[in-house]
């Protein structure tokens, strides 16, 4: 595990302007990509998907054996979407509606808003991480929440080509969230985000570097994370406190587990962890239940990155910069004013379609992506410690062929625990 240091949270890693403002969803990839093409992207994407299953293929560059092989696929994909689907697919857009209700699912109305006299911050935050590991979280952090991460407004038809229907997100004295035709609200109280990380299978990602493997992993976190969300959630609301399940949406994720202690940001616009580089989704839920934030971390990630380079020389889209740090995007699906390196999103989202299927190949190729092994240990400690060895480790993580493209056929033999977790690093 990294040592914690007490440095300051995303927004001094970041160096952020004093006028750096709060993102629009309007401005997400999909939202924008779609409005370009007159169309929804999915369905375009959908289209090459189908096409590709049909000329036995999982992905416009990876071919598998023969139709049926390619069928396997996407009865896999499919079934890996389905909880992510019936949890309200990935969450932007989508706040407070379904399943991502901010109001309570199964709490009966005694014990709603209703919390136990004399909380005790730190017994309630051991309990409530706890609970996050117990309903499927692989791991946890607590950030007291800065609303500058929070979304300006949602964007309710993310998906169209349509103009953007918008709400304001907003905080008020309120004593429940509520919804207006104008406004989601969250109460002035909710000052804490309980921010957890899922894993994604690091075999599956590997199969690409745009294939359904990848989405099929992609999707499996992404369903794990509804599921831990919104159990999270209902497990605060009966304990008296609101709770905000999000997955992708309400907020930004990855400055929140930049607080929460979980990571820093990587060259490749992802939160790398210290147990799954950046092969993991973020999932979070806000609530003013009394917490004791976690502090930052810090294992070398941005001088590594500044030396690595990797995923900007695999990146099929030519969407990661090779340049330093700036504070401009180049393009509106990033928000500037923040000290990092800008992918371009909508560069990414079009490779995607053309590929018909979603890429990892920033997440299989980066160094901090590695099985459980002691000597990768003993090398994350020299690029903590002694950056100055950075150069080194690019070259020998390539001579031992980390993150090389694997055959599609690996999918059916490869030894995992349920939902494709790696058991090896969670106990």
């Amino acid at each position: 595990m990294a040592k914690r240091r007490p440095i300051g949270g995303a927004e001094e890693l970041y160096e952020c302007k004093g006028d750096l403002k709060r993102f629009p969803e309007r401005n997400m990839a999909f939202k924008r990509v779609s409005e370009e093409l007159g169309r929804s992207w999915f369905e375009v994407w959908f289209e090459r998907l189908f096409a590709n299953y049909k000329e036995a293929k999982i992905g416009i560059r990876t071919a598998v054996k023969d139709v049926k092989e390619a069928r396997a696929y996407l009865g896999l994909w499919n079934g890996a979407s389905t909880w992510n689907r019936l949890s309200v697919p990935y969450g932007e857009g989508h706040e407070n509606q379904g399943l991502l209700s901010w109001k309570p699912i199964n709490v009966p109305p005694m014990l709603r808003g209703n919390p136990e006299p004399d909380p005790d911050p730190a017994e309630l935050t051991k309990k409530v991480k706890q609970m996050a590991i117990f309903l499927g979280a692989n791991r946890v952090g607590i950030a007291k929440l800065k609303r500058k991460w929070v979304y300006e407004e949602t964007c309710r038809n993310m998906y169209d080509a349509d103009p953007p229907q918008t709400k304001k997100i907003v905080f008020k004295d309120v004593q429940e969230p509520e919804e207006t035709e104008t406004e989601l609200i969250i109460p002035e109280g909710v000052q804490y985000a309980v921010v957890t990380i899922i894993d994604l299978n690091r075999i599956l990602t590997q199969v690409g570097p745009a294939s359904l493997a990848t989405s099929i992993a992609t999707n499996m976190a992404y369903s794990r994370m509804g599921i831990t969300d919104i159990a999270l959630a209902e497990a605060i609301r009966m304990m008296g406190y609101n709770a905000i399940p999000c997955k992708n949406g309400t907020a930004m994720s990855i400055p929140l587990a930049i607080d929460a202690g979980l990571g820093q940001l990587g060259r490749n616009g992802l939160l790398i962890t210290p147990e799954y580089g950046p092969a993991v989704r973020i999932g979070k839920v806000l609530t003013d239940m009394p917490l004791v934030p976690d502090r930052p971390i810090d294992f070398g990630v941005t001088e590594f990155c500044q030396s690595c380079k990797k995923c900007a020389e695999h990146c099929p889209a030519g969407a990661i910069p090779f340049d330093d740090r700036t504070y401009e995007p180049p393009a509106e699906t990033g928000n500037p004013g923040a000290l990092k390196w800008y992918v371009n999103g909508k560069k990414c989202l079009r490779y995607w379609i053309a590929a018909g299927a979603s890429c990892a190949s920033c997440q299989a190729v980066c160094p901090f992506t590695k099985g459980s092994f002691g000597g990768h240990k003993v090398i994350r400690a020299f690029i903590k410690y002694a950056p100055a060895l950075n150069p080194l480790w690019t070259p020998l993580d390539d001579l031992f062929g980390y993150g090389r493209v694997r055959d599609p056929s690996i999918a059916w033999g490869m030894k995992m625990a349920p939902f494709g977790i790696d058991v090896t690093k969670e106990l």
